[in-house]
């Protein structure tokens, strides 16, 4: 089964599990503690797609379920969609469907077809997936996201992301336990200067543009094993995807000199980087709605989605991501042959011939974080996925909306994976790409305020289910 498949069957029934949530903290009371959590075991039991048994081994469960996925469904959706009767037109019909549930549960454990406790912890736990788009400047508030969600106790099991959302991510992927300190260390030591230059140097799998992304400079340091050598994706203690666009030949519409010097006229070589330089930066959109129209000469490569991209350095990976056409580049000058033979590889298997930013195909990659959890990547298949979104379109915002827009097809086929999208309203510019520590102190501040109403339907979403026992 692909994601689309798994989605199709789980989807309904999550969907009546959060309208029962919801529904239960409007009105509080309506049925008890106990019936609440049988009603979600219901609903959790009925979505199971796939099984991990003890043995590590795959165990397909959603034809087993097929017929009683649909008792369920014909059972409560008439109470938890729309104007049901809701939560307590819910509890009434409990009993026998927590009836049929247990002697189904019974079943498929008298069969063999699972052990007890794979299949108890396969429907009491879900996974938090946090997934953080692209925009840059704009992201910096995500760090309080994370702030919230580790004073709620929530802990993620896979962080995945797109451009800045990829580079915010890898600090929060850096360890298991939630640590604000090494962020707030880089920020008070960047410069502008020192993450942006304008120098002339050739590329070789970014595409060019005028000024040249230093990232491995500025953060290089925060993301190394303790013998010295560069993390990878695989040394990160959670879990990590990051999406780049990988274009083939056909989707540069110009050579390769034109990309490098399309911001000339508002950086040149020598000048200091400044933002007040780049207010027409939306003249970027004309170069991706170009690329984009071309979609066959585009692939998303979800890096850490494999044995082979799991191994690519982390800097390299939010690097490539990052690169916004005509605007940054990045690429890698050092002498690396381990990580240049992954690129090589990967350009011969997918026919590309440079990588850039990830927003070009993905800038909400919430479809490959819910594939991945789907392939077993992390044992279990019940996942809770959290998008925060710092880019969508607002009418303050005429510089950047024809880049929001373009971003938005994207990101409405990604957003069907989503069991929850947060879009932040206050954020600081996108061309904000080097705040200072009060600045994206007021980011985070903005964000805790914003997501803070809506974090206790999160909280019971994603902490564990109480055991439901047998009959008798």
């Amino acid at each position: 089964m692909n994601a689309d498949d798994h989605l199709k069957l789980r989807a309904p029934l999550e969907a009546l599990e959060e309208s029962l949530v919801r529904r239960d903290l409007d009105q509080s009371g309506t049925v008890t503690p106990k019936m609440l959590n049988e009603l979600r075991y219901v609903l959790s039991f009925a979505k199971m797609t796939v099984v991990q048994d003890a043995s590590g081994r795959d165990i397909p469960v959603a034809d087993r379920l097929a017929p009683h996925r649909w008792r369920v469904l014909e059972a409560l959706k008439p109470h938890l969609e729309g104007e049901g009767q809701g939560v307590g037109g819910a509890g009434q019909v409990l009993a026998p469907l927590l009836d049929q549930t247990l002697r189904v549960r019974a079943r498929l454990v008298a069969d063999g077809v699972v052990d007890r406790d794979s299949l108890d912890a396969e429907v009491r736990t879900r996974q938090l997936v946090v997934v953080l788009g692209g925009g840059g400047g704009s992201g910096y508030g995500y760090p309080g996201g994370y702030t919230l969600l580790n004073r709620y106790g929530l802990q993620p099991e896979l962080i995945a992301g797109t451009s800045m959302g990829a580079l915010l991510g890898l600090f929060r992927a850096r360890t298991r336990q939630f640590d604000l300190a090494p962020m707030v260390a880089a920020a008070e030591s960047l410069s502008w200067q020192k993450v942006f230059r304008v120098l002339d140097l050739d590329s070789r799998y970014g595409v060019p543009a005028t000024l040249r992304l230093y990232l491995r400079a500025a953060i290089g340091h925060l993301f190394e094993n303790p013998d010295g050598s560069p993390m990878t994706l695989a040394d990160l203690e959670l879990p990590m995807l990051v999406v780049v666009t990988g274009i083939t030949v056909d989707g540069l519409k110009h050579d390769l000199d034109y990309y490098e010097h399309f911001m000339d006229d508002y950086v040149g070589p020598g000048s200091v980087f400044r933002r007040s330089r780049f207010s027409r930066v939306g003249r970027v959109a004309g170069i991706m709605k170009e690329m984009m129209s071309t979609p066959e000469a585009l692939r998303e490569i979800v890096f850490g989605a494999d044995e082979a991209s799991v191994q690519a350095d982390v800097i390299d990976t939010v690097g490539f991501s990052s690169a916004i056409p005509g605007l940054l580049h990045y690429d890698i000058y050092r002498d690396d042959e381990r990580m240049r033979r992954l690129l090589d590889t990967l350009y011969g298997q997918t026919g590309i011939t440079r990588l850039l930013e990830g927003g070009v195909v993905n800038n909400l990659p919430c479809k490959p974080a819910y594939a991945e959890v789907m392939t077993g990547r992390i044992a279990r298949r019940n996942p809770f996925v959290l998008a925060m979104d710092c880019f969508a379109p607002r009418a303050r915002s005429p510089i950047f909306f024809p880049v929001q827009q373009i971003l938005r097809s994207s990101i409405a086929k990604n957003l069907p994976f989503a069991h929850h999208s947060f879009a932040m309203r206050r954020r600081l510019s996108p061309l904000n790409f080097v705040p200072n520590v009060a600045d994206i102190t007021k980011a985070m501040s903005w964000t805790i305020e914003e997501l803070e109403p809506e974090m206790e339907f999160i909280a019971r979403m994603c902490r564990p289910l109480e055991p439901v026992l047998d009959n008798g």
